[in-house]
């Protein structure tokens, strides 16, 4: 491995004003749970690592006008142990349960999940679900996208090489209050996901006022099931809904084969994931 130069900044405007400078030769870490392997095996090659693991305005749960904002610095554990995000937020704390082991939880980041754009991201999958934006800062400008839109293959984001992701968002609203998660790999723990669903809705008197849906490993990039949602809003929430929902979900998604499941298998399971999660949240 050639020689990496290691730099701590001590201000996001420090990190900023690197990422600037030395742009695609620059990487930044943090939990380093993919970053170190990444290196290892000559995936990336980077002429300068730069740590922002104590930067603490990157890291919190905070309470803002209506949203919650998550530093991409928040571990998984502290997810797992934020009261705000247990109570109200259940399709969040559902999937950082799952995450990997208790080692790695305490390690790994909520925001580097999301930048590695791996179509197994499982924390990408509820905050799909939740609606999430992105707030990004170079240099020179900030801009806030939508999660939806972060996505653009695997292993690719819309983020460009002198930017930083400096915080993930979400509405204090009924809907994304009522969510769960659910997720199936070959064990229970340390599994790459075979498929995940994220599921939020808003129902009233049996009809579904809004619902959104996403799912993981199960596309290139973590997906949002909009064909979906828009069969079923407005719609009353019976059993025959239920199946025929199931039903396009298959198709919607869009999986490949690979040595954890079959293309047929993913789709059938995503069907299956979906009548678990929504039944979950309605009974």
């Amino acid at each position: 491995m050639k020689q990496v130069k290691y730099i701590s900044p001590r201000t996001k405007e420090e990190v900023l004003e690197i990422l600037q400078e030395e742009k695609e030769k620059a990487c930044i870490v943090a939990g380093c749970s993919n970053v170190l392997p990444n290196l290892r095996d000559r995936k990336i090659a980077p002429r300068v690592l730069v740590d922002i693991t104590n930067l603490e305005s990157l890291r919190g749960i905070v309470k803002e006008e209506g949203k919650i904002w998550l530093g991409p610095l928040t571990t998984i554990y502290e997810l797992i142990s934020s009261k705000i995000i247990y109570k109200e937020y259940k399709v969040l704390a559902q999937a950082a349960r799952e995450f990997a082991d208790p080692l790695v939880r305490n390690t790994a980041t909520i925001g580097g999940n999301l930048i590695t754009a791996s179509p197994a991201a499982d924390m990408a999958v509820p905050l799909l679900s939740l609606d999430a934006v992105i707030r990004i800062e170079s240099l020179k400008s900030k801009r806030e996208v939508k999660l939806n839109n972060f996505f653009i293959g695997p292993g690719k984001t819309i983020l460009n090489n002198n930017e930083l992701v400096v915080g993930i968002e979400f509405e204090q609203s009924d809907i994304n209050k009522n969510g769960g998660f659910i997720k199936i790999g070959q064990r229970k723990a340390m599994a790459i996901s075979i498929a995940t669903i994220a599921v939020n809705i808003d129902w009233e008197e049996n009809i579904i006022k809004q619902i959104r849906i996403a799912a993981g490993s199960v596309a290139p990039i973590p997906l949002r099931l909009r064909g979906v949602e828009e069969f079923l809003k407005n719609n009353e929430l019976t059993q025959e809904l239920i199946e025929e929902a199931a039903d396009k979900v298959t198709k919607e998604v869009n999986p490949i084969s690979d040595i954890r499941a079959s293309e047929e298998y993913r789709r059938y399971i995503s069907g299956i994931l979906f009548k678990r999660a929504i039944r979950r949240l309605t009974n």
